[in-house]
């Protein structure tokens, strides 16, 4: 099972799941998936932080990736923020702002459940 958020729902706030999240709207959120999978699809767009287990990005994306495996960021995508991740698969016809800091993985993720768990939020 996974969550799907669509095209006409508008997300404000924080969103932390235990499942795979795939975004197909329009999120203004931190997200916080540490054991799955995140897809901000072709139509998607996420205006804040992810972290997941897994993050690929075919849409838009404005704000920080944290991954514990891997993050993509495939043909028609657009991503400004730093990636924090061991892995990074970066397709040609995508668009890449930021930096990558691949031995920061496992403390970002832990800032990030800390932040979001204590009201410390921050997109980006």
């Amino acid at each position: 099972m996974s969550t799907v958020i669509g095209k006409s729902l508008k997300v404000t706030g924080s969103i932390e799941a235990d499942e795979p999240v795939m975004v197909v709207g329009s999120i203004r959120a931190d997200l916080l998936v540490p054991n799955h999978e995140v897809t901000v699809e072709a139509d998607g767009r996420i205006d804040g932080a992810i972290t997941a287990g897994s993050i690929t990005v075919m849409g838009g994306s404005l704000g920080r990736l944290v991954a514990r495996d891997i993050v993509r960021i495939l043909e028609g995508a657009n991503v400004e923020g730093d990636v924090a991740a061991p892995r990074l698969e970066l397709e040609e016809g995508a668009v890449f702002n930021g930096r990558v800091e691949p031995g920061r993985t496992e403390a970002a993720m832990r800032v990030a459940a800390y932040r979001q768990h204590n009201g410390q939020v921050r997109p980006g």
